[in-house]
């Protein structure tokens, strides 16, 4: 019989170690207080980001910041009171924007999420939905020539890493998709991309099917372990303690409380996204739509247009801000004329971000038999898969297709913050008090 393994976290992320685990032979039991895929995995903007290995931060993005802040519709905000609490984050965020970390962040993730399709279809044709993976492609939208030149060492970077890139001007926007602004100067169509139309099916299907291979759903929270030997022989939680052979932290947002007590204290933040989605919508593009300039994707989903994106810097506990949907929706109006919904409903969400936009994939230290698999922030869809075959392999003795070094969490042990990270570490410690699930526009 094969290890029984225990994942903390029934989140995308974890559903596909589950599935992977699951192939492999192994007995799983998913341990979350929500429902299967109904937190981050539910509101995110639905795209399979090949492409997506360029990190967030870039040599001379913090022009642009000011401005960002002094806008409140703008795709940056961080309320004055928690500026204290998130310097030593960005300290690190700033830190990972020179370019030789950019390079070497760009090589480790294009290794992990390259192959994100190709991991992917598997998983969904075992849960019988292999219609939800789409590869149409996506295109980044500008409205001015500065913001193209602008983005000009992303483009150089993906294509040195091979990514397919074809930039539109003129009449050929609109012929590629007419719903677009004329206000569109350049479009850059990446065709090797993809999505998912319904991400919350996606991840409900993995669940079923993982349901019918006889894997165990735990309602809890996981609060701790109890250790011996070296070795993580029960996750307790505010129910019943469960025990294992095996675990994987894959808890997103809240991961850290639970990977700090095995080891592996890092800067995990919480980056705050909003979406509207607009049911019966007036018009659509055919492929997703990000807007360079406003950092939000329009994706055509089953139940309607998701509009998704901007970054709010402000914990787990402060109230959605939903001026910031509100906002999103008013910038695709912009960007797609005429667009209009028979209904509108608005969501925010917490993608678990580290600051070198990489994740936290490996062993933990403390206990030969705990993983960590979390900290994918705004690729979170995108990286799942891969992820979960990479965590399934280690735990069965494979060799996993992917160096997974550059994804250690000892990676922050090695890089002193010149602040109290008592602030910091306290946003791990914190859950938030109820999560904002889908409401009905008034």
């Amino acid at each position: 019989m094969e290890e029984h393994v225990a994942i903390v976290g029934a989140g995308v992320v974890g559903l596909a170690c589950a599935s992977y685990l699951q192939m492999r032979g192994h007995p799983v039991t998913l341990i979350d207080p929500r429902p299967p895929g109904e937190y981050c995995s539910f509101g995110n903007a639905g795209c399979f980001s090949r492409s997506s290995f360029v990190p967030l931060g870039l040599p001379g993005m913090w022009k642009k910041v000011p401005a960002w802040l002094l806008d409140p519709a703008g795709p940056l905000h961080i309320p004055m009171r928690y500026v204290p609490r998130i310097a030593p984050w960005l300290w690190q965020f700033q830190r990972a924007s020179a370019m030789p970390r950019v390079e070497a962040i760009a090589g480790a993730l294009h290794g992990l999420l390259a192959v994100t399709l190709d991991k992917w279809r598997p998983l969904a044709a075992r849960a019988g939905v292999p219609e939800l993976i789409v590869q149409h492609g996506y295109a980044f939208a500008y409205e001015s020539e500065k913001a193209f030149n602008g983005d000009a060492l992303g483009r150089d970077i993906r294509r040195r890493h091979g990514v397919v890139l074809e930039v539109l001007s003129g009449p050929a926007i609109r012929e590629f998709e007419p719903t677009l602004s004329r206000r569109v100067t350049h479009l850059v169509r990446l065709p090797e991309q993809g999505h998912c139309p319904n991400p919350l099916r996606l991840s409900r299907a993995l669940a079923a099917r993982l349901r019918e291979g006889d894997a165990t759903f735990v309602t809890a929270n996981a609060t701790g372990f109890d250790v011996a030997d070296g070795k993580v022989v029960r996750v307790l939680t505010n129910a019943d303690p469960i025990a294992v052979d095996v675990v994987v932290i894959a808890a997103g947002v809240h991961s850290n409380a639970l990977s700090k007590q095995l080891g592996a204290d890092v800067p995990l933040e919480t980056e705050r996204g909003y979406h509207v989605t607009l049911t019966a919508p007036s018009i659509a593009p055919h492929v997703p739509i990000a807007s360079a300039e406003d950092k939000y994707f329009a994706t055509p989903m089953e139940e309607g247009l998701r509009i998704a994106g901007t970054v709010e810097l402000a914990g787990l506990d402060a109230p959605p801000d939903f001026a910031r949907a509100d906002a999103l929706l008013e910038k695709a109006q912009r960007l797609l004329p005429g667009l209009r919904g028979a209904s509108v409903s608005r969501w925010m969400g917490h993608r678990p971000s580290l600051p070198d936009s990489m994740p936290v994939i490996g062993r933990a230290l403390r206990a030969s038999n705990a993983w960590l698999a979390f900290g994918h922030g705004h690729v979170g869809l995108t990286g799942a898969a891969p992820t979960g075959e990479i965590i399934a392999d280690l735990i069965s003795g494979r060799t996993p297709f992917l160096d997974i070094r550059p994804f250690s969490a000892e990676r922050f042990r090695r890089a002193a913050v010149p602040f109290n990270e008592s602030g910091a570490t306290a946003l791990a410690r914190t859950r938030p008090k109820s999560h904002s699930r889908p409401r009905e526009l008034p």
